[in-house]
């Protein structure tokens, strides 16, 4: 099985699923790296992601990607959690069904995953550290009516709240620019 990977306890988990699950391990290629998984998917893959699975059909494997980054290892299963749900996606590919999550945590998905693993539903849904939101480096204020309007990107805007389209007379004006961007400790910008 061509693994990416150092971790021991995630190839045992791997080995594991893939036998519960009957899936062949001759087809498979796992990575704890998003820019490898996205170098096989051919996109750029989100950060928020706990794991992610692709069929790629050019070389006809299968692709799972395992974000330790986004997993909270502190959780006693919540690595075993994502392994799971991960080699479940495969095995619905492999049965024909092509179906995506309705909404993570709260489909059938998720029902087989707890079923599969012993774990809770409240176990699969807090598997996932919370995301860290990056606070807004620009303030813009409006000349008309003064609101401020924090924004992550440098642009030309009007103000929304003094003109339903575009107008010039109600352009933001930047106030201020605090540097580059760096991860809100509270997940609020």
């Amino acid at each position: 099985m061509p693994i990416v990977t150092d971790q021991p306890e995630l190839d045992r988990l791997l080995r594991h699923y893939l036998e519960r699950l009957s899936l062949p391990m001759e087809c498979l290629k796992v990575t704890t790296d998003r820019a490898v998984f996205a170098g096989w998917v051919g996109r750029r893959v989100d950060a928020s992601i706990g794991g992610a699975y692709a069929f790629l059909r050019q070389s006809g494997k299968h692709a799972v990607l395992i974000n330790l980054e986004r997993i909270d290892l502190a959780r006693a299963n919540a690595l075993e959690i994502v392994v799971a749900e991960e080699l479940v996606h495969m095995r619905d590919r492999l049965d024909g069904d092509l179906r995506r999550h309705a909404k993570h945590g709260h489909d059938r998905i998720a029902v087989r995953v707890a079923g599969l693993t012993g774990a809770t539903l409240e176990e699969v849904r807090a598997a996932l550290l919370p995301p860290v939101r990056r606070r807004l480096r620009y303030v813009y204020r409006c000349p008309t009516c003064a609101i401020t309007v924090p924004r992550r990107i440098r642009g030309t805007w009007s103000c929304g709240r003094c003109a339903k389209e575009f107008d010039p007379r109600h352009v933001l004006r930047l106030v201020e620019d605090r540097g580059p961007a760096r991860a809100c400790p509270t997940g609020r910008s």
